[in-house]
């Protein structure tokens, strides 16, 4: 990848080259650079508080899979920190083929330090996905289904020693999805998970 930026206080500008194909499977070679595709960003930063981008990406074949499709990606986001612990952002996004559909995504997560060791965190994810059934033969192979998932959670950091600190968390989620997803997916999916992590300050 090569990029050449631009940067004011405010203003954040930046141009890239890079190889549009995904990697393969063989994950011990190095691949050529191809530089064919190409990506502009742009980063708004109007306080300390709010940080708002866009960019674009053309990319030429990124699926190996699909031989001849051009892809584009459109993201566009809004971000928002108050400094006291509360942190926001909503985001969009495209994925387009060409020739192909558009698929769009949105999410808007918050996250809550109450303090220095507890945190809350949501978020609500909405996509639009065709890649939800990989058997060719599959008659909803390729066909596109809007998803929607609802998490929310909780963290504990815990101090060790010095700056090392370990985080127990967990969350829960649930799911909204149309209902020919429920032979493969069950009627009301839901999950959730547990981790631990360990971090040096903050």
């Amino acid at each position: 990848m090569a990029t050449l930026g631009y940067a004011t206080r405010a203003i954040q500008l930046e141009g890239s080259l890079f190889t549009g194909r995904e990697s393969d499977e063989k994950r011990w070679n190095i691949e050529g650079p191809r530089f064919d595709s190409w990506s502009p960003r742009g980063t708004w930063t109007p306080s300390p508080a709010w940080a708002l981008q866009v960019s674009h990406a053309r990319l030429k074949e990124p699926e190996a899979q699909h031989p001849g499709e051009n892809g584009h990606r459109t993201t566009a986001s809004i971000s928002y920190a108050n400094g006291r612990g509360l942190s926001a952002t909503a985001a969009y996004s495209e994925k387009n083929r060409d020739p192909g559909a558009t698929l769009s995504a949105w999410l808007a997560k918050v996250n809550w330090d109450r303090d220095d060791h507890h945190t809350l965190f949501g978020r609500v994810e909405n996509v639009k996905n065709d890649e939800l059934f990989s058997d060719h033969d599959d008659p909803l192979h390729d066909v596109p289904f809007r998803v929607i998932e609802f998490q929310g959670g909780y963290a504990c950091r815990l101090p060790i020693i010095g700056p090392l600190n370990l985080a127990l968390a967990g969350s829960i989620a649930a799911f909204d999805k149309p209902r020919a997803l429920n032979a493969a997916y069950g009627k009301n999916p839901s999950g959730a998970m547990v981790f631990a992590r360990l971090s040096i300050g903050h």
